[in-house]
């Protein structure tokens, strides 16, 4: 693996295999911004292969895989030939249709990858007649540099890193910065969380939680309320939930939101899964 040093490295290798492709596929979908904070921290490496390319991020104790190949051929190809994906901890999101006819699955088991968790994403329109919150509820508010280390705490503590792409502590302190972090305390301690990232007219909730000692507070409908109450010219609310955790996408269900078909399986490598 080599370091990547600048953000055009990744866009020129991704547009060497895409112009020679016959069926290009990948699982990369860059955004400058966060390709330039991965460079930044030293978190980003590639290698350059025939037909396909391959770009690694350290995250916390193992890496998450990204590719991009002219063909499934030229994947499971080249593929064989990284000898990181043998004996380093590996996770991969390959994002489909539920219907997908031409899904790479197949090609990752091959190779030795294996289904870890399957997430779905789950839309809502927005609406301008959200419910107000109540005068009984705690009023969110956001969430200031004095609370990285417990926003983070809690994340960890909450959800599964290998599934749910916890951010780091940088990612947290600019999503504070920028007014994404909605929050409750009690005290001095953090009871609750919603963490969002709102582009143009789309916004997406990423992590959404109430630690368990406070789940009884209705903490969480506030929230969630106040969250819909900051974003009323928002036309379309996204969010990603494991497939299998029944109570949470009950819940989203309860705010409007319903599955729109796109699925992320989320894949290990042997080393993880032994």
């Amino acid at each position: 693996m080599q370091p990547v040093d600048t953000v055009n490295q990744v866009f020129t290798a991704i547009q060497q295999v895409k112009s020679n492709a016959s069926a290009f596929c990948t699982n990369l979908f860059p955004v400058p911004q966060k390709l330039q904070n991965w460079v930044d921290h030293e978190e980003l490496f590639c290698e350059l292969h025939s037909g396909a390319a391959f770009f690694f991020r350290k995250d916390r104790d193992f890496w998450r895989l990204y590719f991009c190949a002219a063909n499934g051929e030229a994947l499971k190809r080249e593929f064989m030939a990284l000898p990181d994906v043998k004996i380093k901890s590996m996770v991969m999101d390959l994002i489909e249709r539920e219907t997908a006819s031409d899904s790479l699955l197949p090609i990752m088991k091959s190779i030795g990858f294996q289904l870890y968790a399957r997430l779905c994403r789950m839309a809502r329109p927005g609406s301008p007649d959200s419910q107000p919150l109540s005068s009984g509820d705690l009023q969110p508010v956001y969430a200031g540099n004095e609370d990285i280390q417990a926003v983070f705490d809690i994340l960890s503590a909450s959800f599964d890193h290998y599934a749910e792409q916890l951010p780091t502590i940088y990612e947290i302190e600019a999503a504070i910065n920028n007014r994404q972090i909605l929050m409750i305390k009690h005290v001095q301690t953090l009871a609750g969380l919603l963490f969002f990232e709102t582009q143009g007219i789309t916004s997406t909730i990423r992590y959404w939680v109430v630690a368990e000692k406070f789940q009884t507070l209705r903490h969480g409908s506030a929230l969630m309320r106040a969250y819909f109450a900051t974003h009323a010219a928002i036309k379309r609310f996204n969010l990603w939930v494991i497939a299998n955790n029944q109570p949470a996408i009950l819940r989203y269900q309860h705010y409007g939101y319903t599955s729109d078909k796109l699925v992320d399986h989320v894949l290990v490598n042997e080393v993880i899964r032994t």
